[in-house]
């Protein structure tokens, strides 16, 4: 992957911004193709891991009354890497937390839509304990 480390290039805000409207864009095109029963959802179900850690992020910065518009290190992603781990486990730790979302979003397109729930349920569960745990050891090395 162009964009693993070492990384050759450094998208920064401008470069995320373009990748969530494009993103966001394959799923409104995605959900209006007569595609059987794939559904808006796919898109965010196989981003989710990225979509929690940025609200989850937000939301606290904003409860916490900091300037959420000023620069910070407190996504979920960059705390486990000032925890100590590298960049590459984080990178890896976050390409199978996508592959797995992504398997369970395209199994789900043959299910009922009140049954495709119950396959986003676990993801969240996994995604709050997550973030519990990453705070957590963040707090007790006074990182945050």
């Amino acid at each position: 992957l162009f964009n693993f480390p070492p990384a050759r290039i450094f998208m920064g805000d401008v470069g995320s911004a373009f990748l969530g409207f494009t993103f966001a864009t394959l799923a409104v095109i995605g959900s209006n193709l007569d595609l059987g029963r794939l559904s808006f959802y796919i898109v965010p179900m196989l981003l989710f891991h990225f979509i929690f850690d940025t609200t989850f992020t937000f939301s606290r910065r904003l409860l916490r009354g900091e300037k959420v518009y000023l620069p910070h290190r407190t996504h979920l992603y960059q705390l486990l890497n000032r925890l100590g781990y590298s960049h590459r486990v984080v990178s890896f730790f976050y390409y199978a937390v996508t592959v797995a979302q992504g398997f369970a979003a395209f199994v789900s397109i043959g299910l009922p839509a009140e049954r495709r729930l119950l396959v986003f349920i676990p993801f969240l569960v996994f995604n709050i304990v997550y973030a519990r745990w990453v705070i957590g050891r963040a707090k007790a090395m006074q990182l945050i």
